[in-house]
């Protein structure tokens, strides 16, 4: 696995991928939860949006946000 930082030019020049899905990550700071909100596939929609073709929402802890991720990889983004 390789990680590396880019910038945004960079990622705007990534066109041609296929998108399977944006994880968003928060912080509740009245509660210190974690909310993540999660989408599967985006589909352009009139050239104007990009709309998820379904989307999910998990509250949790810091300790859980991995198990979180990888649950919702396996069971919906890279299930097909």
């Amino acid at each position: 696995m390789q990680i590396d930082e880019i910038r945004i030019r960079d990622r705007t020049g990534m066109r041609g991928l296929k998108n399977k899905g944006p994880i968003e990550i928060s912080q509740d700071p009245a509660t210190g939860d974690f909310v993540l909100i999660m989408g599967k596939g985006i589909r352009k929609k009139w050239l104007l949006f990009n709309l998820p073709e379904g989307m999910w929402r998990a509250r949790c802890t810091k300790e859980e946000v991995l198990d979180v991720v990888k649950d919702f990889l396996a069971e919906k983004v890279l299930k097909d």
